[in-house]
Formats: structure tokens, C-alpha cells, sequence
């Protein structure tokens, strides 16, 4: 759980770092996960440092990463945050290539929820640390970058922003309205994360929910794997019983998140 201190640094600045998350032995395991999973994913396009790889880490072959949503040190943190009825919606991998732009991670104001970021590599100001613009979860501040960042004549480490320079077992945990970015990327940038939805309630929360669902159908094509399915079915079957998954998954199909992603084999 977050220290006062921790909380209310998160609830005012939309973010928090956590140190020594993951022990050595850990972070062993979920190396060779990572490899294996996107070695796996990408078989017919070996990552040659040029173009983004990406996949959810959810089925049998990578345990590790599989289980990191019902973690304690994860789904507690996510349901002090935004309530016990937080949704779990997946755990990914990712090999950045370059920089990345400004943006917050939902379409709305409305669709939020929290993102842990963690990183294989220590990384910095300019070697791909998450940078934040503070209090930018929140509106008006939120709507008017929305409105500003695409026009800014900035380059993107002069944006005024905290950077979260991290080593391997930190964490960061950000809203997703949050606006962030990464400068000075390698060509080989390892980042995972594991995202959790508030629980909407409003027609507007519901709405943005499911076409946060619709967008995320799509994100295999997007990233070269068009036939590959968004979520490994086995972690929709949960053969473990996890109660917590089991009220996850009943409240993602009675929104209809999943309803366009027809390659998830449901």
C-alpha cells in the first residue's frame, strides 16, 4: 500500500514513483519472460532495432508476467487508488525504438485508471525516462495541453516536466489522463506495464470504457500481428479461480469492452 505521503502525491500530481519493487530474483524471471514472449510474438519479424515491438504477457508460457494484475503490491496500490472494485485489463512488453511523443493514455478525461511502468534497463533524462507534466490528469489542465501540445513549437525535453529516472525493480505508477512522454530512447528500450481501470459508473465513464475497448481491439494490427489475439485466451478461462479476475472479467463483458475484439477468440 502507498504511504500517506506516496497517496497524496499521486492524487495531486497524477503520479508516484516505488523503489525496489522487484527483488533480483524476480527480475530474472521476468527478463527471460520478456524475451521468450516477444521472441514468440515476433517470429516472423526479429526485432532489428528500427520498428516498436509489442504484446501482452497474459497466457501459460510467461507465468511471471501473467500473474502481476492479482500481485498485492500492484492490485492493492490500484484499489487504494480508484476504489476496491478497480478492473484489471492486461499486463504488456514493449521494445521502444527512439522518442516518444506527448500524450496521456485514454481518448477522455473520462476513461482512467492507473499505469505501472517498469523498466529492464536504468534509464534517465536522456536515455528514455518517463517524463510527466505534473497535475496533468486533471482538468482544466489536462484539456488545455490537449488542446496546445499538438501546436507547441517545443521540442520534447524542453517541455517543462519531472522526469522518473528509474533502475530495474522501481516501478512508476501514473494515471492514464496523464500527460507523459520519453526522450532519448535506445534502440532497444524495455518497458512493461500493467494497466487498471477505474470501475465506470457514469454514462460517460461507461461509454469512454467501451470505446477504450474498441481502440484496444485494434492494437495488434497496429503493432504487425494482425491475426495474433489482443489477450491469450487462457487468461480469459481462469482456470486458477481468482476471484478477483473472475469480477474483472463479468464487469469488462457487461460494459461490451471486449465486444470488437474478434481476435480474442471468445
Amino acid at each position: 500500500m502507498l504511504t500517506t505521503e506516496q497517496y497524496q502525491h499521486y492524487q495531486a500530481f497524477g503520479f508516484v514513483t516505488l523503489r525496489n519493487v522487484f527483488n533480483p530474483h524476480e527480475l530474472v524471471k521476468i527478463n527471460k519472460e520478456f524475451e521468450s514472449g516477444l521472441k514468440t510474438a515476433y517470429h516472423h519479424m526479429p526485432f532489428d532495432g528500427t520498428t516498436r515491438h509489442w504484446v501482452t504477457m497474459m497466457g501459460q508460457s510467461t507465468p511471471c508476467f501473467a500473474g502481476l494484475l492479482e500481485d498485492p503490491r500492484l492490485c492493492d496500490v490500484a484499489e487504494q487508488l480508484y476504489g476496491d472494485d478497480v478492473l484489471g485489463i492486461a499486463t504488456d512488453a514493449n521494445r521502444y525504438v527512439g522518442n516518444t511523443k506527448w500524450h496521456p493514455d485514454t481518448h477522455s478525461i473520462h476513461q482512467y485508471g492507473v499505469k505501472f511502468a517498469f523498466y529492464l534497463q536504468p534509464v534517465g533524462p536522456n536515455t528514455g525516462a518517463l517524463r510527466v507534466i505534473p497535475g496533468s490528469h486533471r482538468n482544466p489542465y489536462h484539456n488545455t495541453l490537449k488542446q496546445v501540445i499538438p501546436d507547441l513549437n517545443m521540442s520534447i525535453e524542453n517541455v517543462p516536466s519531472h522526469i522518473c529516472d528509474s533502475e530495474p525493480g522501481d516501478i512508476v505508477a501514473f494515471d492514464l489522463r496523464l500527460w507523459h512522454s520519453s526522450y532519448g530512447g535506445s534502440s532497444d528500450r524495455r518497458m512493461c506495464t500493467c494497466v487498471y481501470y477505474n470501475n465506470p459508473r457514469t454514462r460517460e465513464e461507461i461509454e469512454s470504457t467501451r470505446l477504450q475497448g474498441t481502440n484496444m481491439s485494434k492494437t495488434t494490427a497496429q503493432y504487425h500481428r494482425p491475426n495474433d489475439p489482443l489477450i491469450d485466451p487462457t487468461w480469459f478461462s481462469n482456470t486458477e479461480g481468482n476471484p478477483k479476475r473472475k469480477r474483472w472479467l463479468e464487469r469488462l463483458y457487461e460494459l461490451g469492452y471486449f465486444q470488437d475484439a474478434k481476435s480474442n477468440n471468445l
